[in-house]
């Protein structure tokens, strides 16, 4: 599969940017997801928004129906890790799809157990996206509110710093798992459909000190 990439810092934060160009292998790993089980695992807010669908199981790195899609991605986290000087690459440590209806999304949250995270878009157009947000330091320190705020949506683009990437089909997005996120409410009435994957490290991480760490992880 042919791709087109970007690498783009957004306020100071690496974001990656990766396409798939064949509509055809865009077509069939939507089947394939389209098909997983769902289920919703509301047991926080992140869930509030979800009625009738979720996630899927978060192994999918081992579906043998998308290992091409799978190698492509550690592909993109190939270059990734190059620009980001990581010697010794990453691997998924655990992927997992996400189901979302007409009206649904999934609330703020971020990625626990991993060094980069990721999003690709199997189905989705302009009109919904993925948000990524963090604290304003200069309201956050001096906790001057000049302006009222009557919606979270207000609020976010008055007070924080916001990076909005649209679910574009085949698209594949690589950030810092640490920073907030969430995706916006779908506005078309047929399902969303992305695929979430984390990844770590592998061998020797050595900062150029005495300390260092040697990681395997189990996949």
């Amino acid at each position: 599969m042919k791709d087109n990439h970007m690498f783009e810092p957004v306020l100071g934060i690496p974001f990656f940017r990766f396409d798939i160009s064949s509509k055809e292998k865009i077509e069939e790993t939507y089947n394939i997801l389209a098909k997983l089980p769902y289920k919703n695992n509301g047991t926080n807010q992140i869930w509030t928004g979800v009625k009738n669908n979720g996630q899927s199981g978060s192994d999918l790195y081992t579906h043998p129906l998308l290992s091409y899609l799978f190698d492509w991605m550690q592909d993109c986290i190939s270059e990734v890790c190059n620009q980001l000087k990581i010697p010794n690459g990453m691997v998924c440590n655990s992927a997992w799809a996400n189901k979302n209806a007409l009206g649904e999304c999934f609330f703020d949250h971020t990625h626990d157990n991993c060094f980069l995270s990721s999003n690709y878009y199997a189905s989705g157009n302009s009109n919904s996206s993925t948000r990524w947000h963090y604290p304003n330091p200069y309201f956050d320190k001096t906790n001057i509110y000049p302006m009222t705020h009557n919606s979270p949506e207000e609020y976010e683009n008055l007070y924080k710093l916001v990076y909005e990437e649209p679910t574009v089909p085949g698209r594949f997005i690589v950030f810092p798992p640490t920073i907030m996120h969430r995706s916006t409410p779908n506005k078309e009435n047929c399902d969303r459909i992305t695929l979430a994957a984390n990844w770590f490290p592998t061998g020797l991480v050595n900062s150029g000190g005495v300390s260092h760490l040697k990681v395997k992880v189990m996949q």
